[in-house]
Order: C-alpha cells, then structure tokens, then sequence
C-alpha cells in the first residue's frame, strides 16, 4: 500500500525484455498509464467486431504483451487458458481478483431471467444437480437444447458452480492460474483477501514482497517487511477523529450492512447530522470530501441526501453526458470497494460509514473448505486500501471520521498504537448528601 510495489514490477517488466506478460488492472482509465511506463511495449485488446475476448486471444496467439482489465480477464475460456499456456506468459495482477460472485451478478439464464432460491430448490428435486458437504455442484440431469437453465448446467460442467444455502455462486477457474509461468499480485493485506483463501484451497503457494528504494531513486522488490517505521510516518498524517459524534458507532456491529439495513429515519438522521458536523468541525470544504458506506438497500443514496455530500457542485446538462471515469472526480461519495485510483487524491477530508463484514455465505463456504478469512485482517485492508485513495498517497494530511469503534480499533492496531479512547458525555446523578 504505497510503498512502490507497482513501480518496482514496472522497473523489472522493463529489464525484463524477453519475457512475455500480461497485466491485469481493474480501471480502463490505468491501461493507459501502464503502456506509457512500459515503453509501449504493452497491447490492449480492442473491440473489432466480436468482442474484446476474442481481440484478446488473437494478441496471445501472436505473444504479444498484455494490458487488460479485471473486467476481460474474469471472461477467460478453456481457449484462454490454452493460448496462455502455449505463450509461457507471467501474469502481474493489479489488486487482488473478485474470484466468487453469486451466480445472476455473473449471467442471467435464457430468457433472462434472475435465478431464484426457489429455482435451485427445483433443479435439486428434480436431479438435475447434485451438492457437495462442500457446496461443489455437479450436473446430474440430462441436456436439454433452449433450457432455461443452460448456464447453470455449463457453469456446474465447468466444474466452477457452488451453491450456499440455496444460493449459486460462481468460482473462477483454478486451471487460469496454473497456466502461468508465474503469478505477481500487487496489493496489501493480502492474507484477508478472498483470492489468498482461494488459492490456499487449491495449493496455490505464493511468497510476500515488498518494495523498496533503489540507490538512483527508483524501486524494486525484496523480501517481504511489514516496516512498521513506515507505519509510524504514516500515522502522524492522520487525524483521527475521537469526539462526541463518535457516540452513533460505539456498539460493536454499530454500521455493519445488517445495522444499517435496520436503521430506523432517526436514525439515518442522526448520522447525516453527524455527516454536517464533523464537516462544519474540520472547516472541510465539499471538494475535499469523499465518504463511503454500504451501496446494499440503497443505504448510500439516503446518505447522500446530506448537503454537500453528493457532488462538488451541481453538474450541467452537458456534465452528465460525460463518461463515468470522468464524472467520477465530481462525486464525493467514492465506493468502499474503490482500487487502484488516483482519482481522488486530493482528497483530504474522508467519512468511512461502514463496518466491513464478509458475507456469511462467504465466510460459510471458505471455512468449510478449509481455508477460512480472518475477519479483522479484511476489514483492516478493505478500510486501507479505500483510504489510500485519497491525499496521504502523496503524503498529505488528512482528516479521518470512523464512527464505527469496531473499524477504529483495527486502524489503531493496524497502526501499532494505543487508541485514545473517548468516554462519551453522560448525564451525571449527584447524590445527596
């Protein structure tokens, strides 16, 4: 987080002329930063008429370097994986890989169609699938052409569904990264991640590194050291609120999805009154804000009803045409899953309204397979990494609201210090003499 670990692999791409790579990054607006530091020696696929996927298999059956998005390469065939296996290429994997998603945010069925808990009720009745002790699905039934669940029935053939409590999920396939010569992941807390739980499954070893400086002011990677005098420096760029409108998150699951999904109108009031005072309390101006919580139940858009936390400022008719990248440096509302952006760094005044929990069929389905996620480890890096969006990537004060305690404490351990606790004021009793 920080610390040079994307010009370090930049550096050694760079050196590296013989070799053949492809790198992954989640934001189209990164593609371009990415050929310009490699010398344009990188290629991005482009639509040409069937599709960026089949642009993308045509640049590995000619080797050529790749620069991509996670978008594209989660749409990887048995095709793509040959072509990469033929190419002896290493993949560089910007941020860690969404590698589990439930089923209808992947495809819808054939007359498009959500599938339901009552639909994979039937297609287990009827025999058409069958489910593991560890949630693995297996097509039991026979092929029908035009079913209306084609893609569940290639899905499970791929051997890549998985079904939780009624409930299809869809697992990338293991097979893409054992095509690769060799795999580089460039994030933070990587341990928390569902991708380190995922490769841990399939005996997918890995080795930590860091970055550090070179002797002409450039990086390059070394053995793994978590500094914590670099933790210290950081620290003391960070203001963390503690005051009275911490009050609203002082219980434990205070801000978590199921909290909020139950917030009652006074609620939600309180905490957009606490929204305009901590705003008013640091003297913020609205173009140095950016806040985040849940988008779940639409918990974010009655947040954003706050004054002076939905856009810098009002945007035109012509505004809203722009694209979405664009508009994006006019929001302040900025997605708690946000990565790999400079987007928004000069932002100073941050609101983290959330208390990150996995989902429990997440955290159902890796515990049963055997490779469970620290809880506390993902919560630490999810609020990193959406912090590090902002100004103190080049190293700037900022201005820190965590209401949540649960998510304070973390940042504090996270931090190697002791949290300067708050006791919120109380009615005082006198007692008579």
């Amino acid at each position: 987080m920080g610390s040079g670990k994307t010009s370090a692999m930049l550096e050694q791409i760079n050196a590296d002329l013989e070799g053949s790579y492809i790198y992954v990054t989640p934001y189209l607006s990164e593609i371009e930063r990415i050929i310009e530091k490699t010398q344009n020696r990188f290629k991005q696929p482009c639509n040409t008429g069937n599709g960026k996927l089949d642009a993308f298999h045509k640049l590995l059956s000619i080797g050529e370097n790749i620069v991509t998005t996670h978008a594209l390469f989660l749409k990887a065939t048995p095709e793509t994986v040959q072509l990469i296996r033929e190419g002896g290429y290493t993949l560089v994997l910007d941020e860690a890989l969404d590698i589990f998603r439930e089923y209808n945010n992947e495809v819808k069925s054939l007359d498009n169609k959500t599938i339901t808990k009552g639909d994979v009720r039937w297609l287990k009745q009827e025999g058409y699938i069958l489910v593991s002790d560890d949630y693995c699905v297996e097509w039991s039934g026979a092929t029908t052409d035009d079913f209306h669940y084609s893609e569940v029935e290639r899905l499970a053939k791929a051997g890549s569904l998985r079904c939780i409590d009624d409930t299809l999920y869809w697992e990338y396939p293991v097979d893409m990264f054992s095509a690769f010569k060799c795999v580089y992941i460039l994030t933070y807390l990587f341990e928390g991640s569902m991708l380190a739980a995922y490769m841990r499954i399939y005996g997918l070893t890995y080795t930590k590194c860091s970055a550090e400086h070179t002797e002409n002011d450039r990086f390059r990677l070394c053995p793994y050291d978590d500094c914590k005098r670099h933790k210290s420096a950081l620290f003391t760029l960070v203001n963390i609120y503690s005051g009275e409108l911490n009050r609203i998150g002082s219980k434990t699951n205070a801000f978590s999805v199921n909290w909020l999904k139950a917030a009652s109108s006074e609620q939600i009031r309180k905490i957009q009154n606490a929204m305009r005072n901590y705003k008013g309390y640091v003297k913020a101006p609205t173009n140095s804000i950016m806040w985040t919580t849940t988008k779940q139940h639409d918990i974010h858009k009655k947040l954003e009803k706050t004054k002076g936390f939905k856009y810098i400022r009002r945007l035109t008719a012509e505004e809203q045409k722009l694209p979405d990248e664009v508009k994006q440096k006019l929001q302040c509302f900025v997605s708690c899953t946000a990565r790999a952006t400079n987007v928004y760094s000069e932002r100073t005044t941050l609101l983290y309204l959330l208390n990150r929990y996995l989902p429990p069929e997440i955290e159902k389905y890796f515990l049963r397979r055997g490779s469970p996620i620290d809880e506390d480890c993902f919560a630490t890096s999810e609020l990193l990494q959406w912090v590090w969006r902002s100004a103190i990537r080049n190293e700037q004060s900022i201005n820190l609201y965590i209401p949540s305690s649960r998510m304070r404490s973390l940042l504090f351990r996270w931090f190697e210090v002791n949290e300067a606790l708050y006791q919120p004021r109380t009615k005082k009793v006198l007692e008579k003499a």
